[in-house]
């Protein structure tokens, strides 16, 4: 934190006091999302791509997180493996709800994340960016906050960052951007530079790592470069940093499990969401 305030001091000085009202409207906010990013979790947490679930893994009950859609055909048998594959994921169903209780609705057996653990980091995370962030400026931090929670969750279970997922969150973060437009039209010019730059980086590294970096993280990209940009290349190199460091950390963490440094596969795409968390919390620009 000291260190995010002192290479961004004018923007932790220009933060506001938030009323207690304001956060508690975020958490509960963040709170009613919770079932919706279970589900999201649950949904896409299956190895392949395209791939998504839609059944329950012990009675194959259809659930919340979506049916039989036409275009698609199911994978057969029972289990965690068991999932439907839309031949565009983009026909596939909506993310639907899941109960906070962790466990499916039809036969209750535990599915995705442990009960109510969604929903307190979702709402937790909100209250965060909204305190650092007060104003319009915090639509896009909660935003990202949110979806990250899903696409860390994913990535790290079966390393894959999900096209509905990556193109979701990117979509969110323009359209956070437009409430802003009037009131901070330089703030929006430096997102947009930001994300463009955020993106060609990552190409960059994706092209001379021969697909090293997934083009989930690619397709992430401007919605991160975004929301950490808004505040000044400063942050978006900090945020950078702050990403490169952990998934380093990350990677040599995993190599001495392992016992083996080549070929070593690590998401990138946590590091990536907590870099940027990291900065727009530690230090959010004003709204």
């Amino acid at each position: 934190m000291v260190v995010v305030g002192a290479v961004l001091g004018p923007a932790a000085a220009a933060r506001r006091p938030v009323e207690f009202a304001v956060l508690l409207l975020a958490a509960v906010a963040g709170g009613v999302a919770g079932p919706s990013v279970r589900a999201a979790i649950f949904r896409h947490s299956v190895p392949g791509r395209d791939a998504f679930r839609s059944r329950c893994p012990r009675c194959a009950a259809a659930l919340a997180v979506g049916t039989r859609v036409p275009g698609a055909w199911p994978r057969k048998g029972r289990g965690p493996a068991a999932a439907v594959v839309p031949r565009r994921w983009w026909r596939a169903p909506g993310p639907g709800r899941l109960p906070a209780s962790g466990r499916a609705p039809c036969c209750g057996v535990r599915i995705g994340p442990p009960a109510a653990s969604v929903e307190a980091v979702s709402a937790l995370a909100c209250a965060l960016v909204v305190a650092a962030r007060p104003g319009p400026a915090a639509v896009a931090g909660c935003w990202i906050a949110v979806c990250g929670i899903a696409l860390v969750a994913v990535d790290a279970a079966v390393h894959r960052l999900p096209g509905p997922l990556t193109v979701a969150t990117t979509a969110g973060s323009g359209f956070a951007l437009v409430p802003t437009a009037w009131v901070d039209p330089a703030g929006v010019a430096r997102a947009v530079a930001a994300a463009a730059a955020a993106t060609g980086v990552l190409l960059l590294v994706r092209a001379a790592t021969r697909g090293g970096l997934g083009g989930g993280d690619c397709t992430l990209a401007p919605a991160l470069g975004a929301t950490a940009g808004r505040d000044g290349w400063p942050a978006l190199l900090l945020a950078g940093l702050v990403g490169a460091v952990l998934g380093a950390l990350h990677a040599l963490v995993v190599a001495a499990r392992t016992g083996r440094v080549r070929g070593v596969e690590v998401p990138f795409g946590p590091a990536l969401v907590v870099g940027v968390l990291a900065v727009v919390t530690a230090v959010g620009p004003p709204g």
